[in-house]
């Protein structure tokens, strides 16, 4: 029976940590400080903007806790399950999540 590699599922459950807890302080704590480039004088619904960047994260920690479990059911596929959240997933939320966030911009 093969193995997991133990450093994909410790990077793998750090990230799903760190996803979360940024999500955490985000839409709980209002930790606005934490979103890249915001500025309450050019956000017309900061409690949107909050929302969405917050749910954004914890969405994706909680898709890291998925790939995590998949890792440990399933680890002859790790290092693509992996290669496909890091490389994929991730990239692409983030482009989803910049892109929607500018609606909570002012026009």
């Amino acid at each position: 029976m093969f193995e997991a590699p133990l450093l994909l599922l410790l990077i793998t459950e750090f990230i799903a940590i760190v996803f979360v807890a940024l999500g955490y302080l985000i839409k709980v704590k209002r930790k606005t400080s934490l979103i890249a480039g915001y500025d309450p004088k050019t956000c017309a619904d900061p409690e949107g903007l909050i929302a969405w960047v917050g749910n954004s994260l914890i969405a994706l920690g909680l898709g890291a806790a998925v790939i995590f479990v998949a890792m440990l059911i399933a680890p002859d596929y790790s290092v693509i399950l992996f290669l496909v959240y890091t490389a994929g997933v991730v990239p692409i939320a983030a482009i989803i999540t910049a892109v929607v966030a500018r609606r909570f911009d002012k026009k």
